[in-house]
């Protein structure tokens, strides 16, 4: 099943394989707009430098073949940012997001984060979230602890690594 969900502000959509030619290449147009040098900077490398359509749709093939793919479109702006999960087993996933530098610091990630957990609580059979973010990256350790996951621990690579336990009724 699919993962899509709607906020106050967003409609978020998994993206998959069965997506048309035109809304795959549109897709791909605006990869290189959304994963800017700032945006990626304390994301992992396969991140860094894409900044043409070869780039973007090598980086698209690659995260639709290692993860589940979201992407976040503003109900004023369209597309706003990605979140993916990588499902480690049927118990858990690792999961990240980003938004565009424009959508900064208007609460967006955290309406993200949100209504991903609150979507997955009621589709998935996951029973915890993992992310994990650099230590320079105060205001992404920042949104998942507002958002209640809990810190474990820190990785020699500096990643600190924090978990959401899922509740259901």
């Amino acid at each position: 099943m699919t993962i899509t969900f709607e906020t106050q502000r967003l409609v978020v959509t998994e993206v998959t394989d069965d997506m048309t030619a035109l809304e795959r290449n549109t897709l791909i147009e605006k990869i290189p707009n959304m994963l800017t040098p700032s945006v990626v900077k304390n994301l992992p490398e396969q991140f860094q430098g894409i900044t043409c359509s070869e780039g973007a749709r090598a980086w698209l093939d690659s995260m639709l073949v290692e993860s589940r793919l979201l992407q976040a479109k503003s109900k004023q702006y369209g597309l706003v940012g990605f979140f993916f999960a990588y499902e480690e087993n049927w118990r858990s996933a690792h999961i990240g997001y980003l938004l565009a530098e424009p959508y900064w610091r208007q609460g967006l990630a955290s309406e993200l984060l949100q209504g991903f957990v609150d979507a997955v609580t009621d589709t998935e059979s996951w029973l915890r979230l993992i992310a994990g973010v650099e230590q320079s990256n105060a205001s992404s350790a920042n949104l998942l602890l507002k958002q209640g996951f809990e810190q474990l621990a820190t990785d020699k690579n500096g990643v600190i690594f924090y978990q959401y336990t899922i509740q259901r009724s």
